[in-house]
């Protein structure tokens, strides 16, 4: 059966999660509203165009967003969410290293699919 549900994560700030979705290809939807394969309806703070399906985030009372939307469709879905976790945590160690004066100097992807930074900041 068919539910909605919410998964937490610690994705705080719109900006970096709009930019990873983007980077993932995910339209942002002017909706503010998730229906179920069961066509119930849900409020969110922003939907998104996935490619398996629309889902919501929701900002939780910690301002952490949550992604929210069908069950069926979420747990099939797993690998979507370590990948916009990732894509939020690099754009977010990039923005701040620069804003520290660092420089980013080389980038490599290994088979685990973990990105290693290397970054320098010049005195």
């Amino acid at each position: 059966m068919s539910k909605f549900v919410s998964i937490q994560t610690t994705l705080k700030e719109r900006v970096f999660l709009i930019s990873a979705l983007k980077q993932m290809h995910c339209e942002m939807l002017k909706t503010k509203k998730v229906k179920t394969l069961l066509h119930r309806v849900y409020d969110v703070d922003f939907a998104v165009k996935t490619p398996f399906g629309i889902v919501g985030f929701i900002k939780n009372k910690n301002g952490e967003f949550e992604l929210a939307g069908d069950d069926m469709i979420l747990k099939k879905n797993s690998k979507f969410i370590e990948q916009l976790t990732q894509k939020y945590a690099y754009n977010k160690v990039l923005t701040e290293a620069k804003k520290a004066g660092f420089q980013l100097v080389k980038e490599t992807s290994d088979t685990d699919q973990s990105v290693r930074l290397v970054l320098r900041k010049w005195s």
